[in-house]
């Protein structure tokens, strides 16, 4: 009896913590690291119940190489520096960071056995967007949200707090919501005079607070791959397309009508075009007689091509350190989560990452782990637009949109960052290793 129960009650324990993680992303990095426990140890309970019986493919296997390469890396960097202090941080990171792999394989685990129906991790998924949303356009407009946290001038938190990453949030699940009206038979049946209006409201719906959270990368990013979805995706191009329209149209009407959110995205519209106008031949610094370049020139300045220029963004400046820092480990790279520690070795005013993942893996894992890391990137994209199942297209654009080259980013190590990653990567490696789904 005891057994029926508890076969019984496995799906439901499966979807119960799959469907905590858009839930946990809103309480913070405590709920994501005690999800992310609870999903492991479920799935080893489980495991071990079927007997240890799970087949390796040829993917889990080089995820695991690249996961051992980085406890090598940082064994390699343990013997090369004598700072012991910064050397154990990178060993006990490197160990740490195995909970990412161990939330892959669990997730693949529990996939492999049908017990996680990602339908109703869309609805989850779709309902905390709508909350966060609806959130944000409360406290918009009175100043507060539900839970009393007051607005700022330029940035949003809504139910974040002081943590200003509602924006990040909403690009990352809003997708679910998107293509939910696609993906599952139920919606697929319902009239187009009906889901239309339903979709266009959701469209204004995440594209209003999208806007108004402030955070502007994650909104451009959001918009560049809705445009990626509609030039790969024929069958949805009607929908997509009221969706760009409504998420510029919106963007345009809050810029008018409101002299912050004008300010705001005006401001970064200028630190772009400041950006790409960084090396041109009148932006070189042209010392005095003497040569000797000033405290600030020489602290904030960068060299390309044999010439001298002054960062034109904070962020420009990030980038630069990470190059820096790199060149001085090319191979291997200083560990995880060590570029907080061997950049300022190099460099003046280092931030604790160089805002861009693929900087931070040449910094961190040197050009070996950089190439690991995206072979295996573009595996996974060029393997998902082949076997093309529709139930993908929200994690594969999602995957596309986080590891896109030219933006900025968090930490790839974090704990957010990272187990959004391993979720999406999880779940495309299951999708395709499992011919009963579309």
């Amino acid at each position: 009896m005891q057994q029926n129960i508890i076969s019984f009650n496995k799906p439901f324990f499966a979807n119960f913590l799959i469907c905590l993680i858009p839930i946990s992303f809103i309480l913070g990095n405590l709920a994501i690291n005690l999800n992310i426990v609870l999903i492991i140890l479920f799935a080893f309970f489980v495991f071990i119940k079927n007997g240890f019986n799970f087949k390796l493919i040829l993917f889990d296997k080089l995820l695991l190489i690249f996961f051992c390469y980085i406890v090598l890396v940082a064994i390699i960097n343990y013997i090369e520096i004598d700072q012991i202090h910064q050397n154990n941080q990178i060993i006990v990171k490197s160990i740490f960071y195995f909970r990412y792999l161990m939330l892959y394989f669990a997730i693949r685990f529990l996939f492999e056995y049908k017990l996680i129906n990602l339908k109703i991790f869309f609805y989850v998924c779709s309902l905390c967007v709508i909350f966060v949303s609806l959130d944000l356009i409360y406290q918009f407009i009175f100043g507060k949200d539900i839970f009393g946290f007051e607005a700022t001038n330029r940035r949003l938190g809504g139910p974040f707090g002081d943590e200003l990453i509602a924006g990040s949030y909403l690009y990352r699940f809003s997708f679910f919501l998107i293509f939910l009206f696609f993906v599952f038979e139920n919606f697929k049946k319902i009239e187009f005079k009906i889901k239309f209006p339903l979709f266009c409201t959701a469209s204004i719906i995440i594209s209003i607070s999208l806007i108004i959270a402030g955070n502007r990368v994650p909104f451009f990013i959001f918009l560049i791959v809705i445009i990626l979805c509609f030039l790969l995706i024929k069958n949805l191009r009607k929908y997509l397309i009221s969706l760009i329209f409504i998420s510029i149209s919106a963007l345009i009407i809050l810029m008018n009508l409101n002299i912050e959110i004008k300010k705001h995205y005006g401001m970064f519209q200028t630190k772009v075009i400041n950006s790409l106008k960084s090396f041109s031949e009148d932006k070189e610094i042209k010392y005095k007689d003497d040569k000797s370049p000033t405290p600030d020139e020489k602290n904030y300045t960068i060299t390309f091509r044999g010439k001298d220029y002054f960062y034109s963004s904070v962020y420009l400046k990030e980038f630069y350190s990470g190059y820096k820092t790199w060149n001085e480990n090319k191979f291997f790279g200083g560990g995880i989560k060590s570029f907080r520690y061997n950049c300022p070795k190099i460099f003046i005013n280092c931030n604790t990452h160089p805002h861009n993942y693929y900087l931070e893996i040449l910094s961190d894992l040197g050009v070996i782990g950089f190439l690991m890391i995206v072979s295996f990137f573009i595996y996974l994209t060029y393997k998902s637009f082949l076997v093309n199942k529709i139930i993908l297209n929200p994690f594969l654009f999602l995957f596309i949109g986080e590891v896109f080259p030219i933006r900025t980013t968090g930490s790839f190590f974090t704990t957010s960052n990272a187990v959004f990653i391993f979720l999406l990567i999880s779940i495309i490696i299951s999708v395709l290793n499992r011919k009963d789904l579309n």
